[in-house]
């Protein structure tokens, strides 16, 4: 298995990104397809990330970061793996090659994990915050931070 991580850089793209977006978060975990798109997908400090299966030639993996350059902070999220192709390590491998993109750019990484899906972060170094949790279209979250030089 090897992912390629790669910044979106075409409108082809953006539109592969939201389908598996829509497919993870909408049809199967039952967010509001209408949430799950906001102003920051259109930002211009916004990188969209695609992982492509090299030998499937097939893209299975998706994120989103929210860049902070003022702070040298970035905000990870929309982080979505196919179903049918979890358990592959596809999920830190995104996380890893989103990292390695921007570590140079920023001195942390932030984001909003689903509450049941902390583990798998703090897999990947991210260490929960003292902040209470908090409730995403009635999902629980939780806020996680990683430094860059981890």
């Amino acid at each position: 298995m090897t992912l390629l991580v790669t910044p979106v850089t075409t409108p082809e793209e953006f539109q592969e990104a939201k389908a598996i977006r829509l497919r993870v978060f909408h049809e199967e975990q039952g967010f509001d397809p209408v949430l799950e798109f906001d102003k920051h997908d259109d930002e211009p400090t916004t990188v969209h990330f695609l992982g492509k299966d090299v030998e499937q030639d097939k893209y299975v993996a998706v994120g989103r970061v929210l860049m902070d350059e003022a702070n040298r902070s970035a905000k990870i999220g929309r982080v979505a793996v196919l179903k049918e192709c979890r358990g592959k390590s596809y999920g830190a491998a995104l996380m890893d090659g989103m990292e390695r993109y921007l570590q140079t750019r920023v001195d942390s990484f932030k984001l909003s994990a689903q509450f049941d899906k902390k583990g798998f972060y703090e897999k990947c170094g991210y260490q929960r915050t003292p902040d209470e949790i908090h409730l995403d279209e009635g999902v629980p979250h939780c806020w996680m931070i990683k430094p860059t030089n981890v």
